[in-house]
């Protein structure tokens, strides 16, 4: 009898599944302990374990539909999925889930929309906060801005504060099945999150920050929420400046 082999894509959904199920179980820990966190946070958090359980769901279904051929996955088709993605909806909900796992994260709102597959962005944004947290101390940081001559596109820098990554293991890092020295990882995430960037138009490096480790995430720019209307509403000016709190402890970048 031939033994069944689970493929490359196949472990890295895995390995996807059991961080939202660790995210999710977290919150929900907090969300059933009274007087943990207040009405305001305790709603955004359901919201994020709402969003979060449905991701999950389109991903098992895909996943459903891929095995038995109803679907030619986006890699092979040579097809992107584009919408338009609020980055700001997807930062908080993955600051929201980490810091339920006990990261501090901090980061301010940028208002910025890129174009692309919002499901793969939040993947490959998981991976990243999952790494910092297992292998960098203190709090993560992610900064969103425009890169590029002419912004064309927006990136998102995670950094933590750890020792940073060897030399020798920095050209090899997005290879798979490589992963730190003590590392209890399998080699998988970071690779699945490059190949789900690239996937859709954008990209994933690792930047030279010297002992610090920040990786870069990129995707097409498709402009930034108009302020315009906000501020007719009243004088406005800086109003969306104000960093947003993340999490139980979370604090302004």
């Amino acid at each position: 009898m031939s033994k069944s082999r689970v493929g490359p894509d196949e472990r890295a959904r895995l390995h996807e599944a059991a961080s939202v199920l660790a995210g999710v179980r977290a919150a929900t820990t907090l969300l059933n302990s009274p007087g943990e966190i207040g009405d305001e946070r305790r709603a955004s958090m359901a919201a994020m374990v709402q969003s979060e359980l449905e991701r999950l769901e389109r991903m098992v279904r895909r996943q459903q539909e891929e095995a038995v051929g109803t679907v030619i996955p986006e890699s092979a088709a040579g097809e992107l999925r584009a919408e338009v993605i609020d980055l700001d909806a997807v930062v908080s909900a993955m600051v929201l889930a980490h810091e339920a796992k006990g990261t501090t994260v901090t980061w301010r709102p940028s208002r910025m929309l890129a174009l692309g597959d919002s499901d793969q962005l939040t993947e490959a944004l998981n991976v990243l906060l999952d790494n910092a947290a297992a292998h960098g101390s203190g709090p993560v940081r992610i900064d969103v801005g425009g890169a590029g001559p002419a912004n064309t596109s927006v990136e998102i820098a995670v950094t933590d504060h750890g020792s940073g990554v060897a030399p020798e293991l920095r050209r090899r890092i997005f290879a798979w099945g490589v992963s730190r020295p003590g590392s209890t990882g399998q080699g998988v995430g970071l690779h699945a999150a490059r190949d789900l960037m690239e996937r859709q138009g954008g990209y994933l490096e690792l930047a030279e920050t010297g002992e610090r480790t920040t990786f870069v995430l990129g995707i097409p720019m498709l402009g930034c929420i108009d302020d315009r209307a906000d501020d007719r509403a009243g004088d406005g000016a800086g109003e969306h400046d104000t960093p947003t709190q993340g999490g139980r402890s979370g604090v302004a970048a």
